[in-house]
């Protein structure tokens, strides 16, 4: 019966093309809801990206956690973690809407109309039932104002919880080293 349930997952794995790594996740149903956690990111922050900022929280409530702790890097010139001592958001504020309004606020000062996040070669870990790690890499386009696009290239990987509402992100790690600015096109 063991063995069974391991095939299935890991066909339920393959036919993902998911799957880097499988522990303890036998289930069909977790792999699957734990790779939409990573499309649920992707449509929430280019909603927020499109400037539609409700619609995207509300699409993110369906993966983050209220509690959600997050930290980013981009190159060397750029590193927060929320909470920690450069958090830039009040203390007031729960994980969740300090991760929108940074969203918000860096598409904002940054002039961008449009974005397009892409998450790929997913790995899903499970080491408990109603633990796991989601790591993939991560290509995201940003269109300004003035017609050029920002390519940033990094990873992203996240720690999620089963909740009775489903997976949950309730820690995010993206690191951009790469960002490309090209052109508008003529």
């Amino acid at each position: 019966m063991r063995n069974k349930r391991v095939l299935t997952a890991l066909g339920a794995c393959a036919a993902l093309g998911a799957c880097a790594s499988l522990q303890s996740a036998t289930s069909a149903e977790d792999l699957r809801g734990l790779a939409a956690l990573a499309t649920c990111y992707a449509d929430g922050i280019d909603a927020i990206g499109a400037g539609k900022v409700d619609a995207g929280a509300e699409r993110w409530r369906q993966c983050f956690s209220e509690d959600l702790k997050f930290s980013m890097r981009f190159g060397s010139t750029f590193s927060m973690s929320c909470p920690g001592e450069k958090c830039p958001f009040p203390p007031t504020m729960n994980g969740f809407a300090r991760r929108v309004a940074l969203a918000k606020g860096t598409f904002e000062r940054s002039g961008y109309v449009a974005t397009s996040h892409h998450i790929t070669s997913l790995g899903i870990e499970q080491p408990t039932p109603d633990t796991a790690t989601v790591r993939g890499h991560l290509q995201a386009w940003h269109v300004r104002k003035d017609g050029a696009t920002v390519v940033g290239l990094g990873t992203w990987q996240v720690q999620a919880r089963l909740t009775p509402a489903g997976w949950r992100i309730v820690e995010e790690q993206l690191e951009s080293p790469l960002r490309v600015v090209m052109p508008k096109a003529e």
